[in-house]
C-alpha cells in the first residue's frame, strides 16, 4: 500500500513538471514573436529637451501625414515643445517623456521654442515638406 502511494505521488509530481515545462516553452515562443514587432516608441521621432537646447534642433517631417514625436526631457528643468503657428504646446517634466502626434496643415518651416527658456536660446526648427 505504501509503495502504491509513493508511486502515485511520484507520477503526479512528474506530470506537474511536464506540464510546467510545456507551458514555459509556449510562453517563450509567444515572447519571441512579440519582440520582433516594432513598438510605438521605435516608430516615433525622438527629440531630447535638455537644459536650454533641443537635440536635434531641427527636425523634418512629411506634409499630409501624422508624425509621432517622443519628447524626452533630459534636463533638470521643466520644458515645453511649442510650435505656436501649429497650435502645439506640450509640457514635459524633468526626467519624463511625452508622446505627441503632429499633422501639420501646411508645408513650411516653423519655429520651435521652449516657452520657459527661449530667451536662453532654447529654440529650434520644424520643417514640414
Amino acid at each position: 500500500m505504501f509503495v502504491k502511494k509513493v508511486l502515485t505521488g511520484f507520477f503526479a509530481l512528474l506530470m506537474v513538471m511536464v506540464a510546467a515545462t510545456a507551458l514555459g516553452s509556449l510562453n517563450v515562443a509567444a515572447e519571441s514573436t512579440v519582440g520582433t514587432q516594432p513598438t510605438e516608441r521605435e516608430k516615433a521621432l525622438e527629440v531630447e529637451l535638455n537644459d536650454d537646447y533641443f537635440n536635434p534642433n531641427a527636425i523634418t517631417i512629411p506634409f499630409g501625414k501624422t508624425t509621432t514625436i517622443l519628447l524626452k526631457n533630459r534636463g533638470r528643468k521643466e520644458h515645453t515643445f511649442t510650435v505656436e503657428k501649429l497650435g502645439i504646446d506640450a509640457e514635459v517634466q524633468p526626467g519624463k517623456e511625452r508622446t505627441i502626434a503632429i499633422q501639420p496643415s501646411a508645408a513650411g518651416t516653423y519655429d520651435v521654442i521652449c516657452r520657459y527658456h527661449y530667451q536662453q536660446g532654447m529654440v529650434g526648427k520644424l520643417i514640414v515638406k
